[in-house]
């Protein structure tokens, strides 16, 4: 194809050349692409029509392309890529960092606020809705971040509960269906709220890239209150977060990369698929299927599903790391393959308009729904620049302010083909520098953190990190003198639980509880006690088949919570007065829905005549209580777990099976 230079002093534009395109039959300039379909003319029927090669948001990238920044910010300007990519490097590069030193406040900001704030930077920067974007944006915000930060004090009670360190957990079982399927189905509903509302008080044209605008900034106002919800416990540690760096840097990539980044990009492609307007304008492009707002919806709730069945699933911290990383990877090809279709399909104007400068090639183009040189879609465009016409013509007068349409030929008569040397966009004055930007970013975000760091000072101390034995008080297990402060004396009239096995304990029962669950092996205890404090208590035996005490608990431990930190070894363990081995560990499983704060694991076991009963308590870490609490009952523990009360009494009436003899 060969192009014509405009001639040096132009009186009026030349005329343009143009064929019948093989693929929508519409008169279109003699050019690469097609402007009213997008099909590429120099490739044949099907590749030039579904154009994988050339993505309609960016075609110099195939739409098959790992690129967070072009399918997180599909209105982005060429110049501004790298400005974006940037910012997004660095903030996830300091959040490595900040897990690395374990520096809570800043962690926090970070993981809360980093993608959010970079996202309001782009609203700003391509100006959505037309002028208005500031009130549509902060309702999708605000609304966003109310629903989340309820989302994440309830859901996380579910999700903790489906991470408990208990034998016999399933996948399928009830708690964990309710933390991996409802929570975040629930939470992926919940993120398109703030769309909805925004579509709902909207008024004039709506586009598709305005709706992926409005569904991102309503899903990350949304993980931004839950992130800060669920990690704000952190603060009450002081400046450091006393965890290993595995379970740190898991928790920071979780929240502060994975959940807005997934969230953002399918909540936005659900956006843009509502928002669009397609139509009956025909086209050789297939895939319309593809721009289904109930598809996106669908895909969105199968990969937070997906993650849900992740996070519960007692998985090494680095394979969940993998699999939240991959999860990016896939929500970034699927939207963009979404929003390709979406702006194929998108029914507009199909008429050669007024000249104008593309800002993504600078090449000057008559206006359309494709840029006839690059391909581009007119509405990936920001309307900053979609609205810029230049006039290298004399207008003539009465021209109206969006110009007149560049004159063009019949097909099959000589006029000049698109290729025009290119012309240097328009600076845009109304819009900060990028290097502007960055440093705004940066200020925003330390900002937040001076805020969380005066948090971190002021809030009331948590658990401290290291517990000697015997030397801490343990958690409030209720008033002194009830049923729950039996410390050390065997249950003797409670309620009676005999094992097929042959193995029997006693549990007492009082206001309601304990809950109890039995199976083939053993007996499941669930208290909650009058301070709020939750216990969960296990009791399971059967054959130790020549295997000591240790090597069952650790095998325990590595079944029901790998990688868990050993926090002491219980001195003189005795099930049912049998010696036997114990130890107590610190349990944080990595969840994008649940809490972050750590669990106390206590396993013993003991063997007699060649049958093991372990007992597992567990619950949340809690701070010791001082001589001075209420709670004070003289009785030390190195436990900080409300367990290690309740369960002195089961684990002391254990009665093993009666020796066989000869």
């Amino acid at each position: 194809m060969t192009t014509t230079p405009p001639p040096d002093e132009p009186d009026e534009p030349p005329v343009l050349a143009t064929i019948t395109c093989p693929h929508c039959n519409v008169v279109v300039p003699d050019a690469r692409f097609c402007g009213a379909c997008g099909a590429n003319l120099s490739f044949e029927e099907f590749q030039a029509a579904q154009r994988l090669h050339a993505f309609s948001a960016f075609p110099d990238e195939p739409v098959i392309h790992l690129s967070t920044v072009t399918a997180l910010f599909p209105q982005l300007s060429c110049r501004a890529k790298a400005p974006f990519r940037l910012a997004l490097g660095l903030i996830v590069s300091l959040i490595v960092v900040f897990a690395l030193i374990g520096a809570d406040a800043p962690l926090i900001a970070l993981c809360a606020l980093g993608v959010p704030l970079l996202f309001l930077l782009y609203i700003w920067e391509v100006d959505p809705y037309e002028g208005s974007f500031i009130g549509p944006t902060l309702t999708c915000l605000v609304v966003g971040a109310g629903l989340g930060a309820g989302w994440a004090i309830l859901g996380s009670n579910y999700v903790d509960q489906a991470l408990l360190p208990l034998i016999g957990t399933s996948l399928t079982g009830t708690h964990a269906l309710v933390a991996a399927v409802l929570v975040p189905g629930l939470g992926q509903l919940l993120m398109a709220v703030p769309m909805l509302l925004v579509w709902s008080v909207q008024r004039g044209p709506r586009e598709s890239l305005d709706g992926f605008a409005a569904g991102a900034s309503g899903a990350l106002g949304f993980t931004m209150a839950a992130t800060i919800t669920l990690m704000a416990p952190w603060l009450s540690n002081g400046q450091l977060v006393h965890q290993p760096f595995n379970l740190v840097f898991t928790q920071a990539i979780l929240h502060g990369v994975s959940v807005p980044l997934v969230s953002a990009l399918t909540t936005g492609l659900v956006g843009a698929a509502f928002w669009a307007t397609t139509g009956t304008r025909p086209t050789a492009a297939r895939g319309r299927w593809l721009s289904s707002a109930l598809l996106a919806l669908g895909v969105a709730l199968l990969i937070q599903i997906g993650l849900g069945f992740c996070d519960i699933s007692f998985l090494p911290s680095l394979v969940v790391v993998v699999v939240h990383l991959v999860a990016i990877a896939v929500s970034i090809i699927l939207v963009r393959v979404g929003i390709h279709h979406v702006l194929l399909h998108e029914a507009q104007h199909v008429a050669i308009g007024p000249p104008m400068v593309c800002s993504h090639c600078n090449h000057l183009v008559p206006r359309m729904l494709f840029c006839p040189h690059c391909g581009v879609a007119e509405r990936a465009l920001s309307r900053a620049h979609r609205l810029h016409h230049p006039a290298p013509w004399p207008a003539a007068e009465g021209t109206p302010a969006a110009g007149i349409p560049w004159p063009a030929a019949p097909p099959g008569e000589p006029g000049v083909k698109i290729g025009f040397s290119e012309i240097p966009a328009a600076a845009h004055h109304h819009r900060p520098g990028h290097r502007r930007m960055v440093l705004l970013l940066a200020l925003g975000l330390g900002v937040v953190t001076l805020i969380f760091a005066v948090i971190a000072v002021v809030a009331p101390p948590g658990p401290p990190a290291p517990c000697r034995p015997l030397t801490c008080q343990g958690p409030p297990v209720g008033t002194r003198g009830g049923a729950e402060d039996a410390v050390g004396t065997p249950v003797q009239n409670g309620v009676r639980y005999a094992n097929h096995q042959g193995y029997s304990l006693r549990y007492q029962q009082f206001t309601g509880n304990p809950v109890s669950k039995t199976d083939a092996t053993g007996l499941t205890l669930s208290y909650v006690l009058t301070s709020g404090a939750t216990a969960q208590i296990q009791v399971v035996g059967g054959p130790a088949r020549n295997t000591d005490a240790q090597s069952i608990v650790q095998k325990i431990v590595d079944q029901i919570a790998p990688g868990a930190q050993v926090a002491y070894h219980v001195p003189g363990a005795m099930v049912g007065y049998v010696p036997g081995y114990g130890e107590a560990f610190n349990v944080q499983n990595p969840s994008s829905d649940g809490s972050t704060g750590t669990t106390r694991l206590i396993v013993m076991t003991a063997i007699r005549d060649g049958f093991a009963i372990s007992v597992i308590a567990e619950g949340k870490l809690l701070a010791p209580v001082t001589p001075k609490s209420p709670f004070w009952d003289g009785h030390p523990s190195p436990a900080n777990v409300a367990a290690a009360y309740v369960a002195d009494p089961v684990v002391n009436s254990i009665a093993f099976p009666p020796v066989q003899h000869g």
